[in-house]
């Protein structure tokens, strides 16, 4: 089963930059690949958008043979910050790091953004990620690109008709690994 969440909720916007809400970008981005999966006949849970992640974390049970994707964008007070990262749990296995790095180079290559590559959780400046601490067999959490980087936000918005199908088809990857 793949697990999809747009970071953040309708109560916590997450960053705002460039008169954009994190969270509607996370939204726009889950939903778009959400549509590429179901194109795929691919099933998933996702989380719901006034949904905090503790009641998402807690309503979700994810399992060993379970793929998980957490949505956000960074931000900085450096507008000039630029990049994509995905982020593991400290300890990740080889199947979850391999995955990380799949969906980075899928919004690398999409976006032509720089990579800041896969870092554990402690190498981000949150240290400790709850989502990333789920059963799920593979997880990660991406960080699209600066919301305070109006060149990064452009690039995404113009990766759009390529990155979710990209994304979607590295889920199913994922999923069919560990069936």
């Amino acid at each position: 089963m793949i697990y999809i969440s747009a970071g953040h909720h309708d109560k916590d916007p997450g960053a705002i930059g460039n008169r954009y809400k994190e969270s509607e970008l996370n939204i726009e981005l889950r939903d778009l690949i959400i549509k590429e999966l179901d194109k795929m006949g691919v099933k998933y849970i996702k989380d719901k958008d006034w949904e905090t992640n503790t009641q998402y974390q807690g309503r979700i049970k994810p399992g060993n043979g379970s793929v998980l994707l957490d949505i956000h964008f960074n931000s900085s007070s450096n507008s000039s910050a630029t990049g994509v990262e995905t982020i593991v749990k400290e300890g990740a296995n080889i199947d979850s790091k391999n995955f990380a790095k799949d969906i980075l180079n899928d919004v690398v290559t999409e976006t032509k953004l720089k990579s800041r590559g896969v870092k554990s959780e402690k190498e981000s400046h949150r240290g400790k990620l709850g989502i990333l601490h789920t059963k799920a067999g593979i997880s990660c959490l991406l960080e699209v690109g600066f919301i305070s980087n109006i060149n990064d936000i452009k690039a995404y918005k113009d990766s759009l008709k390529t990155l979710p199908k990209k994304i979607a088809t590295t889920l199913k990857k994922y999923e069919d690994l560990i069936e």
